[in-house]
């Protein structure tokens, strides 16, 4: 038993509307002349409706839709240490499996099917993962002064995760190594981390270069920049995801697009934070794959990657004060296909074979019509609202707007509750 969706309009194709058929799992047929359903398929009707194979949120911490509002108007440093930091370390593992269902749900409703997340308690975040039927490629984000002072213990966690957790629920939870940034982990800790992504033939995801003020100090205290020091650690011999990269030269630039790595560029929160706008075209022209991730829910202050398509040409375009920087075609690339070969995914969603991970967007709406352009649309035009349906390895996971995964009201209720108790501690 299999499903079709007739006559949907998939997003980077050569080909008009098309019906669409997946079944154990994967995509089984494409085909806008011929209808190859069966007798026992499910049917979807697509008229009208734009397909992607999933946006993919490159970088973001689910579990902290908890602290969405909180402290919003303050630099980062002073956000994280006053604010942040103190409630996290009330949180209890439970916490965080509650918290992450809540921003998994989030984003299924606004199409993302993968979720590249770094954070703690990740077992109960893996646990929400496979319960609701996304893909993610979880990092446990360590925090080391040097192998004495913490840095053992954080790599055994690491390694722990990688253990019981890479490949797990059919091969939709992956586990990458994570020391959280230069600022935070030593460099003995940062090279292990590197011996321990080799190991099992993982990735490494890392912050970089996310404030002025953060490259500024490291330069001061280290003579390069936080790329430069992380090219001398051989980081990049591993495919790395680069978090951020706001404040990166010429010179920074060259070296990501010279090694295997994926910056996820998080423009919503950058933004809010003030820390800048990341040379994103410049990057472009030297060949660095950059991908879009929304951060947390604390810094931004949602996971709808519809709302970070929109910021990311806006910013650009305002930067550089160029309506041709960041094309439709360009940014919906970033969303959909730049992160892919990161996360474990082939590089065309919409081929015979791929996993069926695919997206629906109604575009019969006022502010859809009329439609003259398809992959603008979904860049200018649609928002998280019109997302209809969302599968993950042929798995509904949004049927007709509604979550079939999830228990929605169960989930808000619980992250509730334990805001009442964390506040009233």
């Amino acid at each position: 038993m299999g499903t079709i969706i007739r006559n949907a309009h998939p997003i980077g194709a050569s080909l008009a509307d098309t019906n669409l058929r997946f079944e154990d799992g994967r995509i089984a047929a494409l085909n806008p002349l011929q209808d190859p359903s069966q007798t026992s398929d499910t049917v979807i009707d697509g008229a009208g409706k734009l397909a992607i194979p999933g946006f993919i949120n490159a970088h973001t911490h689910l579990a902290m839709v908890l602290f969405r509002g909180l402290a919003d108007d303050v630099p980062l440093q002073v956000w994280l240490e006053d604010h942040i930091w103190p409630l996290e370390q009330q949180l209890q593992p439970e916490d965080v499996y509650w918290c992450s269902l809540l921003g998994i749900a989030e984003g299924i409703r606004s199409g993302t099917t993968t979720f590249v997340d770094m954070y703690f308690h990740n077992e109960q975040i893996a646990r929400a993962v496979e319960e609701s039927g996304v893909r993610a490629l979880l990092a446990y984000g360590m925090i080391a002064s040097s192998l004495q002072d913490r840095g053992r213990s954080e790599l055994a966690k690491t390694e722990s995760l990688v253990q019981n957790w890479h490949g797990r629920a059919n091969g939709r939870i992956q586990i990458s190594v994570s020391p959280h940034a230069v600022y935070t982990c030593g460099e003995e800790v940062i090279r292990a981390a590197v011996d321990m992504a080799h190991k099992y033939g993982t990735t490494l995801h890392t912050h970089v270069s996310e404030t002025r003020s953060e490259v500024d100090e490291w330069k001061a205290k280290t003579g390069m920049t936080p790329v430069e020091y992380l090219q001398s650690l051989d980081v990049f011999s591993v495919p790395t995801l680069a978090a951020h990269c706001v404040h990166v030269d010429a010179d920074d630039i060259g070296i990501l697009a010279a090694h295997p790595v994926t910056v996820a560029h998080c423009p919503k929160s950058n933004a809010k934070l003030g820390s800048g706008i990341a040379p994103v075209h410049a990057m472009h022209q030297s060949g660095v794959s950059v991908a879009i991730g929304t951060d947390g829910a604390a810094s931004n202050n949602r996971l709808d990657i519809v709302e970070e398509l929109r910021a990311c040409w806006m910013l650009q375009r305002a930067s550089h004060e160029n309506p041709a920087y960041m094309s439709s075609t360009q940014v919906i690339s970033m969303a959909v296909r730049a992160a892919r070969g990161l996360v474990g995914l082939p590089e065309d969603g919409f081929s015979e074979g791929a996993p069926a991970d695919v997206v629906l967007f109604d575009t019969n709406h006022v502010h859809t019509t009329p439609p003259h352009d398809a992959e603008a649309m979904l860049a200018y035009a649609v928002n998280s609202r019109d997302v209809t349906d969302v599968y993950v390895d042929g798995k509904a996971l949004l049927k007709n707007g509604e979550l079939r995964t999830i228990d929605e009201e169960r989930v808000i209720s619980e992250v509730r509750r334990l805001l009442h108790r964390l506040k009233n501690r």
